[in-house]
């Protein structure tokens, strides 16, 4: 399979170039939708356009047997590219910062791996909008989130799905367990103070700034002394807004931040330690602290028995070498939502050339070893196979 994916090099890369050329936000995403749909045109693959608003599924079905999904995502990020490759975006502001261009062009290219492979099942390609978040989707859903609600996932026995990664080394392959990327929530937390002035008579007023400043110290025990040393959590404040002058005891304050985390128990803890010190503050001070934390990305939990076969894939086309295992990361994904409908494998493929760049995900700079790209479709069509024959041996 690594070689016939290797062949298709000149192919996979044309498309990411052509999509991190062309950059479209969540929900957005005709143009990319439009090169997708051609390219299964080309392969003659049945498809739904208009899914989740601008996602596209095709299938590719040899007769009788399981289905098995791949997943790729689609958007872009609102960020100034910086990375000076004759491919840059070409429109302002918006660049593929976090590669699913690449999972585009490797979804496309394990597509037509799987064109001329022997199999008896149906793979069924997924490609969703709008991971990074839920943008103007009147339900406040991802595209993830949407896909599920709508039924994508129905009667697949598995999903599979992998994200590049600048840090880690093309050629090598995390495939773990459990666990992969973090639970990601947001809180907005509102004091309300009394105004007074500062200067004459700040006893008559309540500081809605000391308050939040405290709020904002406590916040950080939570992590160190309410969630175990070996758990992990997150809490950070990213925003703060308040006060109108240099003499007034400041009325209001604003702060938000977000919380991840690894496990539901830990998640629904912290949530609820950042609610009792909002409460308590308020009460301290004679005034009212609202406290909202919304949910947002569940934690993607890879399926053990899933991921075992797609262990096995990565040996069989990329060698025992390639397996690595990251620890979890704290970003978010909403390939946590495939994952709580179907047993499902989140892999990280390192991207990371001989330059050894310090860029990551999400930086204006980030720049995608290419020559990664059809290890992954190799991956990705090698895991789908084994999978169909897994789920289709008798039992």
């Amino acid at each position: 399979m690594r070689a016939q994916a290797e062949a298709l090099r000149d192919y996979i890369v044309a498309i990411r170039r052509d999509l991190h050329q062309h950059p479209e936000l969540g929900y957005r995403e005709t143009r990319t939708a439009q090169q997708v749909i051609a390219q299964l045109t080309t392969l003659g693959l049945p498809y739904h356009g208009g899914v989740a608003g601008t996602g596209v599924v095709a299938e590719l079905k040899k007769g009788d047997g399981p289905t098995v999904i791949i997943r790729a995502d689609m958007d872009a990020l609102p960020i100034i590219e910086d990375t000076g490759l004759p491919f840059s975006s070409c429109h302002p502001g918006v660049m593929h910062a976090c590669g699913h261009d690449t999972h585009v062009a490797m979804g496309l290219g394990a597509a037509r791996l799987l064109l001329d492979a022997d199999f008896a099942g149906t793979v069924r390609f997924v490609f969703q909008p709008a991971e990074e978040g839920c943008y103007d989707d009147p339900d406040g859903w991802s595209g993830g989130q949407r896909m599920v609600k709508e039924g994508v996932h129905a009667g697949a026995s598995a999903a599979i799905a992998l994200h590049q990664v600048p840090i880690l080394p093309t050629g090598q392959i995390s495939i773990r367990d459990g666990a992969v990327m973090a639970a990601s929530d947001e809180f907005e937390i509102v004091v309300h103070g009394r105004a007074a002035h500062a200067g004459v008579s700040p006893q008559a007023g309540i500081d809605a700034v000391v308050i939040a400043a405290q709020i904002v110290t406590t916040l950080q025990t939570i992590v160190a002394r309410n969630v175990g040393p070996t758990d992990t959590a997150v809490v950070s404040v990213g925003t703060l807004q308040g006060g109108t002058a240099t003499n007034i005891v400041a009325e209001q304050v604003r702060l938000t931040g977000t919380i991840r985390t690894l496990n539901m128990e830990t998640r629904a803890h912290v949530h609820a330690r950042v609610a009792t010190i909002c409460e308590h503050a308020g009460a301290m001070h004679g005034t009212s602290v609202d406290c909202r934390i919304a949910n947002g990305y569940p934690v993607t939990m890879n399926d053990a028995g899933i991921a075992a076969i797609a262990r096995g894939a990565a040996r069989n086309v990329l060698g025992e070498e390639a397996l690595v295992e990251l620890p979890p990361l704290m970003g978010g994904e909403d390939f946590s939502f495939t994952a709580q409908a179907v047993p499902s494998c989140f892999a990280l493929l390192g991207t990371q050339g001989p330059e050894r760049s310090p860029y990551s995900l999400h930086s204006p700079k980030m720049v995608v070893d290419e020559s990664a790209l059809p290890l992954g479709s190799a991956w990705l069509a090698q895991t789908a196979l084994d999978l169909l024959a897994h789920f289709a041996a008798p039992r």
